[in-house]
């Protein structure tokens, strides 16, 4: 929106130039067309540069074949796009989500068993729509933020039906049902608040590190399952709160090479809330897949 103001003050400028700009005339009649009108004088070529923060404007006045021409272009400068090539942040990020116990444990017992995942079937994919940077020191050095959206699925290694109330989520062994799909997948708004090293300013050279926290809400929360029953295929999608934490803050590491990126999330909060489920947290690791 910024930009598109300046654009139209621009161009709103021009015309205003163009409204002004009456031309030089003989006034002696000596240099008159064949209607006896003065003619024009102009100069062949009239460049100007207008510089309106990080947007470039060239207005150039040309006469051609004895016609006015204004011809208006628009660039944003080498600086800005040097900037948004060293932001690693805006793009696809696909990964691999894993729960862990307090001790760093992977496989459970006892109430916390029904949670063993099911890895081949333990995805996510964020889209990070809007990423900004604050320079510190020139390019090497920076704050990112920005927004995004994530998407975690969490599939389940044994067939366990989820229950959830008020007070508490747990689960429960069906031996009568195998699934063909059973998952917990949780839909999350993103804001990161990165600090960002690279070694270069050229991207094509540079090597790149961020580490910080990326805050989450949590904005949907559904169970899916797939399963056969006497030949038929039954699907059955349950939304809810599922007692999980509302709010999330994820310790986050990214590091690359130019536009490829690898990273890792760790939750900083517990996947449930106090009380109400197996103390557990969220770890996801994965490949950025693309950068704006």
């Amino acid at each position: 929106m910024k930009k598109l103001i300046l654009i139209g003050a621009a161009l709103f400028s021009v015309m205003a130039m163009q409204a002004q700009d009456v031309p030089a005339t003989d006034t002696t009649g000596t240099d008159r067309d064949k209607f006896g009108f003065p003619k024009s004088k102009t100069t062949p070529t009239d460049t100007t540069r207008i510089h309106l923060g990080d947007l470039k404007i060239m207005i150039i006045d040309e006469d051609k074949q004895g016609k006015d021409s204004v011809n208006v272009s628009f660039e944003e400068e080498d600086e800005n796009k040097t900037r948004e090539a060293l932001t690693h942040w805006g793009g696809i990020d696909l990964g691999m989500n894993l729960l862990m116990d307090a001790d760093g444990n992977i496989d459970f017992s006892d109430e916390s068993e029904w949670l063993n995942l099911d890895y081949r079937r333990s995805f996510s994919w964020d889209l990070n729509l809007y990423e900004q940077k604050i320079r510190i020191v020139k390019d090497y050095v920076g704050i990112i933020t920005g927004l995004g959206v994530g998407i975690r699925s969490y599939g389940f290694r044994d067939s366990v039906e989820i229950y959830s109330s008020k007070d508490t989520t747990f689960g429960a062994y069906n031996p009568d049902i195998t699934y063909r799909t059973n998952k917990l997948r949780t839909t999350h708004l993103k804001v990161p608040l990165l600090l960002e090293f690279n070694t270069s300013n050229d991207n094509s050279k540079s090597f790149h590190i961020a580490a910080g926290v990326v805050g989450g809400w949590r904005v949907g929360a559904v169970t899916k399952q797939k399963y056969e029953i006497d030949d038929k295929e039954v699907k059955t999608k349950v939304r809810g709160d599922y007692n999980l934490s509302p709010f999330t803050l994820d310790a986050s590491v990214r590091v690359g090479f130019k536009n490829f990126t690898v990273f890792a999330n760790y939750g900083l909060t517990p996947f449930f809330k106090e009380g109400k489920g197996p103390e557990l947290y969220a770890l996801n690791v994965g490949l950025a897949l693309s950068s704006w």
